[in-house]
């Protein structure tokens, strides 16, 4: 693994709060919350059962909670979203085939400044 990537193995069930101050790539289970500082990876083996808060946020797996993303939301075909998604306007890229249900809300300043309750 290169430095400064931070990376949890599909054999893991974490419960509680993962916070990362580097790239992450989550493969495995999360029943908490994520936050990133810089880009969050969400591998298609990713399933997150929380909320997630992060600069930049890539989709490939099930995320079942709220979402608020502070510059970029990509949303890859293999992605199952379920839940609030906040993200700048003109930020948000959505493959075809991705499954979303929920509410999506775009905001006009480049950086969302609004946080996620606890």
């Amino acid at each position: 693994a290169q430095e400064g990537l931070g990376y949890l193995g599909e054999d893991l069930i974490i419960q509680g709060t993962v916070h990362s101050e580097k790239k992450i790539i989550v493969s495995c289970t999360v029943e908490g919350s994520l936050y990133g500082d810089q880009e969050i990876i969400i591998s298609d083996k990713g399933n997150i059962n929380g909320k997630i808060e992060g600069k930049v946020v890539v989709v490939a797996g099930k995320i079942n909670g709220d979402m608020l993303v502070h510059e970029r939301l990509e949303v890859n075909s293999t992605a199952n979203l379920n839940g609030e998604v906040h993200v700048p306007s003109g930020q948000l890229l959505i493959q075809e085939g991705a499954y979303i249900e929920g509410q999506c809300i775009t905001s006009k300043e480049k950086h969302t400044t609004k946080q996620l309750a606890p």
